[in-house]
C-alpha cells in the first residue's frame, strides 16, 4: 500500500495531485473513517516538507512513507496526513496568509522549493498542471475558505485551506468549456493595488442605458429562429458616461457597468480615457457588448476589465447567449416569436478565464444567461471558489426575488465568494416600471467562514440593492461592503 511508487513526476505537486485524485475516488465514510497515523509519523513527514531541495524532501517522504500500513484505514490515513502537511507548508505562501503576517517579527523560513511554486503561480497561476487537473491556491485569496464541516458531509476540498486540484475542463450541456487561470500582480499601473480597507470594498453600478432609445434593436433571421442584434445607440457614449459616473461617484474598489452596452471600440476608447484621467479607481469591469471580429456573421459578447490607468487585465465572452421570451419581445417592440422566442445575436464563447488578482482575491465574470448554465456555473464556483464573482446583465432590473437574486443565493451556499450583478434601465424604462428598480445587486456568501479574532466579518445570506436615486445623467449607484442598509435573504411561502 504505498502510492508513491506510481509517482513518476517526482515533485511535491505532482504527489499532491495524485494523492487527491485518489482520495477523492474513496467513499466519504471511508474517508470520514480514515485512521490518522501516529505523531511520530506526522513530525517525520513535517521535518521532509521542510528540506529547501525538493528533490531531498520527496525522497525523505518516501522513505517515512515506505513503511506499509498494516489496515486500508490506515492507509487512507496517512495519505490524508501527508497531503494536510503538505497543504500546511503551502499556507505560507498562500496570499491569504501573506496578507494576514504581522509587519515585523519572525518569518517562517520558505524551503527553495516552495518559493520555487510560488513563482510558478505567478507565471502561470497555478502551481502545477497534468493532464487536465491544476493545482492552484485554495480561494478565496483574501478571506477565511471554507471550514471541513462546511457541507455537514465529509468534502475532501474543504479539508484543505492552501491548496486545491481542479479540472481544467467543465461541462456545459455537453459542450466542452475550457477554464483558464491567470495572476494579476498586485501593481497600480500593471495589475491591482492592494485595498486600504479589505472586506469593506466599496462598488460602483453603472447602467449606461438608462433611457428606451439609448438601446439599438437590429433584427435578424437565422435559419429558422429569429436573432437580435442588442447593443447601446450611437446617441450615447459609453465610455465618457461610465468616467463621468466615476468622476462623480469618487475612488472605487470595483466598478461594474451592464450587458451590451460596451462594444469593443467603446472598451478602448475608455482604456485610453482612465490613463489619461491616471485614476484611483482598483478594477473597472467595463459591462459587456459586441466584438469587432466575428463568427459566422455574429460577434461574440464580450467584456473587459482594466485597472485605474486603463491597463488591460482580462477579457471574457459570453459562454451561453440569451433568448428572450414571446411576452418580452412584444412588450420591448421586437417582432412576435409566437412559440419560440428571440435569439441575442451573438457568438457563443468557449472557455472562461479564472483571476487571481492577490491584491482583490480570485476573480471571474459570468455574463448574464451563464449565470444560468448548470452544470458549469455551480462547478466553476464550488471548485474554483472564488472572491468575486462579476455579473453583467440586460435586464428591467436586479430586485430581491427576481431570477438573478434567486440564482445568485442558490450559488452562494458553494463558496465564501461574493456575487455583484449590473444592469442597465432602458428596458424598465421601456416597460413603465415605476419606482425604477435596483441597477445593482450585492449578494453574499450563504454559509461566511466563521469570525476570527472575535470579529464577525460577515452576517450569513447578505443582500443589498443598489439604486440610482437620482434624476442626473449619467447615473450610477453604489454599495459598500458592511456598511449601509444590508438585508438577509428570507424564503417564505405566500
Amino acid at each position: 500500500m504505498n502510492a508513491l511508487k506510481s509517482t513518476n513526476d517526482k515533485s511535491i505537486v505532482a504527489l499532491f495531485v495524485e494523492l487527491f485524485l485518489t482520495a477523492e475516488k474513496w467513499a466519504p465514510s471511508d474517508r470520514a473513517a480514515a485512521v490518522m497515523p501516529s505523531r511520530t509519523f506526522e513530525s517525520a513527514i513535517k521535518a521532509a516538507l521542510s528540506l529547501a531541495n525538493e528533490q531531498a524532501a520527496f525522497d525523505a517522504l518516501k522513505k517515512v512513507w515506505d513503511q506499509p500500513a498494516s489496515q486500508l484505514s490506515h492507509f487512507r490515513g496517512q495519505i490524508l496526513a501527508i497531503m494536510r502537511a503538505v497543504d500546511q507548508a503551502f499556507y505560507h505562501i498562500h496570499p491569504r496568509a501573506i496578507a494576514r503576517a504581522p509587519a515585523r517579527g519572525p518569518r517562517v523560513p520558505v524551503p527553495e522549493w516552495l518559493r520555487d511554486a510560488r513563482e510558478m503561480r505567478e507565471v502561470t497561476g497555478a502551481y502545477f498542471e497534468v493532464e487536465g487537473y491544476r493545482l492552484i491556491a485554495r480561494g478565496p485569496l483574501c478571506r477565511s475558505s471554507r471550514q471541513p464541516v462546511a457541507t455537514n458531509a465529509d468534502s475532501l476540498a474543504d479539508r484543505f485551506c492552501a491548496l486545491d486540484v481542479v479540472p481544467t475542463i467543465l461541462d456545459q450541456e455537453g459542450r466542452t468549456i475550457s477554464i483558464s487561470h491567470q495572476f494579476i500582480p498586485v501593481d497600480a499601473v500593471r495589475g491591482i493595488t492592494p485595498s486600504v480597507k479589505a472586506g469593506h470594498e466599496k462598488v460602483v453600478f453603472i447602467p449606461v442605458a438608462e433611457e428606451p432609445d439609448d438601446i439599438a434593436k437590429n433584427n435578424v433571421r437565422r435559419g429558422e429562429n429569429l436573432f437580435v442584434d442588442l447593443r447601446a445607440h450611437t446617441s450615447i457614449d459609453p465610455a465618457q458616461c461610465i468616467m463621468e459616473a466615476l468622476t462623480q461617484a469618487g475612488s472605487a474598489d470595483i466598478a461594474l457597468a451592464s450587458e451590451l452596452v460596451v462594444s469593443e471600440d467603446d472598451a478602448d476608447k475608455l482604456a485610453d480615457s482612465l490613463l489619461l484621467a491616471a485614476s484611483s479607481h482598483r478594477l473597472v469591469v467595463s459591462g459587456s457588448g459586441p466584438t469587432r471580429s466575428k463568427l459566422d456573421d455574429q460577434p461574440w459578447n464580450e467584456a473587459r476589465v482594466l485597472n485605474g490607468y486603463g491597463t488591460e487585465l482580462w477579457r471574457q465572452r459570453k459562454v451561453w447567449p440569451a433568448g428572450i421570451t414571446r411576452d418580452l419581445a412584444v412588450h420591448y417592440g421586437l417582432p412576435d416569436p409566437k412559440d419560440g422566442q428571440i435569439f441575442e445575436d451573438t457568438a457563443s464563447g468557449h472557455d472562461i478565464t479564472v483571476v487571481d488578482a492577490d491584491g482583490l482575491g480570485r476573480c471571474l465574470i459570468l455574463i448574464c444567461q451563464d449565470l444560468q448554465a448548470r452544470p458549469l456555473t455551480d462547478n466553476l464556483i464550488r471548485l474554483y471558489q472564488p472572491d468575486w464573482i462579476f455579473i453583467p446583465v440586460m435586464d428591467y432590473g436586479v430586485a430581491v426575488g427576481r431570477w438573478a437574486h434567486r440564482r445568485t443565493l442558490e450559488l452562494s451556499t458553494l463558496s465564501q465568494g461574493r456575487f455583484l450583478i449590473s444592469s442597465s434601465l432602458s428596458l424598465a424604462e421601456t416597460l413603465k416600471i415605476k419606482p425604477l428598480p435596483a441597477c445593482g445587486l450585492a449578494v453574499g456568501p450563504s454559509n461566511p467562514a466563521p469570525a476570527e479574532m472575535g470579529i464577525v466579518l460577515d452576517e450569513e445570506r447578505m443582500v443589498q440593492e443598489a439604486h440610482t436615486g437620482t434624476s442626473k445623467r449619467p447615473a450610477f449607484a453604489s454599495v459598500v461592503w458592511r456598511s449601509g442598509d444590508w438585508k438577509k435573504t428570507v424564503v417564505t411561502a405566500e
